[in-house]
């Protein structure tokens, strides 16, 4: 595909957070009604903008999982699905150019989204890590059914020049585009060659931008860092902290607990593995930390996209023409 290289999703992966019960009786936090409020800062001139103060929050809901529940950047994000479709769409676009210039062109096929049982229903990435006590118990922080290995890209259709030219535009296989013009088998190469061809029916531009703009993408990682440091957070993972040490288990915040180094080194759970992560999920359930840092989180978001509302309004436009124009690729 043609898509761009896309940042580490470590941060977002390393990030647990699940609730059930944990040793101990404690009143459970009213559950809260509505949304997030906002409190807005000032913002500074020019490119993504930064609030001066935290956003207020309400009384955060009471919650097993944030798997099911909406997050504002969401609708400014490709989903896996929409991902999906834009990908096979791109496959299908090149492949069609290129049988115009005669040739079997055969680009890696787009891998169809699956989900597990504690994986979002609508975001890629999953924000707050485990979330199911269920799964933990068996599978600790281990993905469930365990590690099954880095798979590696797919190989790389072996091209002759001719193709080359045509693919990409530029008869000088050093160059990675081309303005096109060249005549390959009868047929006049576009601007960027197919790639080119198929990328202006996907987003207007020869160079155009496939997948999730940038601006989009580094305010899903910054509201993530500000929401896990926020003081409201922080409190919360104070309490499960003390909480995890009446189960005889010593972590700062959840985050360490779910990356401690001692669990890499086998593809499936160690029995302490496992004791620390049912520990995890109980004392998350007992702080209702889920809760807390998805509210904190929610409203760090709405934060962003207010101070940045004329560019992620263009985002959402393009997103959707994107998701559109790969769907009439398809049907057509």
């Amino acid at each position: 595909m043609f898509s761009r290289p896309r940042r580490p999703t470590a941060l977002l992966v390393a990030l647990p957070l699940l609730l059930a019960g944990c040793a101990g009786a404690v009143a459970e936090p009213q559950r809260a009604t509505g949304t997030p409020a906002l409190s807005t800062g000032t913002p500074a001139p020019g490119g993504p903008t930064r609030a001066a103060v935290a956003p207020s929050v309400s009384a955060a809901p009471v919650l097993d999982s944030a798997n099911d529940q909406p997050l504002p950047l969401d609708t400014y994000l490709f989903a896996p699905e929409q991902t999906y479709t834009v990908q096979k769409a791109q496959a299908l676009l090149s492949t069609s150019c290129m049988a115009r210039f005669g040739f079997s062109y055969a680009p890696p096929a787009p891998t169809q989204p699956t989900r597990g049982s504690d994986t979002p229903t609508t975001r890629r990435d999953g924000r707050y890590g485990p979330q199911n006590a269920a799964v933990m118990a068996t599978w600790g922080y281990h993905p469930e059914g365990g590690d099954t290995g880095p798979s590696g890209p797919p190989p790389k259709p072996q091209l002759s020049q001719q193709m080359t030219t045509a693919l990409r535009g530029s008869s000088d296989l050093t160059q990675k585009f081309g303005p096109g013009g060249q005549v390959v088998n009868g047929q006049t190469v576009p601007d960027h060659g197919c790639v080119g061809e198929t990328l202006k029916k996907l987003t207007g531009a020869a160079d155009g931008w496939i997948g999730d703009a940038q601006l989009a993408e580094d305010l899903k990682f910054r509201t993530l860092h500000d929401s896990q440091q926020d003081a409201r957070t922080q409190a919360v993972f104070a309490q499960w902290s003390q909480c995890m040490k009446e189960s005889g288990f010593d972590y700062p915040d959840p985050v360490a607990a779910m990356g401690d180094k001692a669990w890499s080194g086998s593809p499936t759970p160690t029995p302490r593995e496992i004791q620390v992560a049912t520990a995890d999920a109980a004392c998350r359930h007992r702080t209702n930390l889920v809760g807390v840092w998805y509210s904190v989180d929610f409203a760090y978001q709405q934060q962003a996209i207010a101070e940045n509302a004329a560019a992620m309004a263009q985002i959402k436009t393009a997103l959707q023409a994107q998701v559109a124009a790969a769907t009439t690729a398809l049907n057509g």
